[in-house]
């Protein structure tokens, strides 16, 4: 039978990796009941909103980086959550994966979390990293990376304030070091204490500096 997708299909297409959209279109050509495309790549601002909705348990979800979309099958043009539906639409989706040779994931064959709509390349056939997470100084920063990243701009900061590139840049780097190291997480509070004792040890200098000039 097979169907044709609509305008807005296409559109929410827009951004996913080429091999899942080829599946998604050739699925369509041989799907018996007609689906909608509900989503393919996300912003970390749409993923937040989906795991704070408890829609989502994850923050590293493939739809960041497109390689994954969600589709539902269609009954009576609204769409279905009805599982009795999904399996068949995942058995063409499955079968135009294979023709096609590309690996997909079924958020229906999970054991836990099941996700009927969820379609997905794996993450060992298709590597990738999400998009760079914003930095927020309301949450706390668990990554060791983020936080070195942030520390340095902070110091970069204060040096612009001390004036002077060689101004202050022993102790700024030693702060710099120990902090990165540190294995708890960064906060709001401790970022703002960071940001003083910086500033106050650059301005320290500074006036050291002009001292002796």
């Amino acid at each position: 039978m097979g169907f044709k997708l609509t305008t807005e299909d296409e559109r929410r297409l827009a951004g996913v990796h080429p091999d899942l959209a080829k599946i998604v279109w050739l699925a369509a050509e041989r799907a018996d009941r007609p689906f909608k495309v509900l989503e393919g790549k996300r912003t970390l601002a749409r993923q937040r909103e989906l795991v704070a909705k408890g829609a989502s348990q994850t923050m590293n979800s493939r739809h960041l980086t497109g390689h994954a979309v969600d589709i539902a099958p269609l009954d009576d043009g609204q769409v279905s959550w009805a599982w009795p539906l999904y399996y068949p639409l995942a058995k063409t989706v499955k079968k135009a994966a294979a023709d096609l040779r590309v690996p997909i994931e079924w958020g229906g064959d999970w054991r836990k979390f099941k996700d009927g709509p969820h379609w997905q390349l794996p993450w060992k056939a298709y590597p990738a990293t999400t998009n760079a997470p914003e930095v927020n100084a309301a949450a706390p920063i668990t990554n060791k990376t983020e936080k070195r990243v942030q520390v340095e701009n902070a110091a970069k900061t204060t040096a612009g304030v001390a004036t002077g590139a060689a101004i202050g840049a022993e102790p700024v780097s030693k702060a710099i070091e120990v902090l990165a190291t540190q294995q708890g997480e960064i906060t709001s509070g401790n970022i703002t204490r960071i940001l003083v004792a910086l500033l106050v040890i650059g301005l320290t200098v500074w006036a050291v500096t002009r001292g002796n000039q």
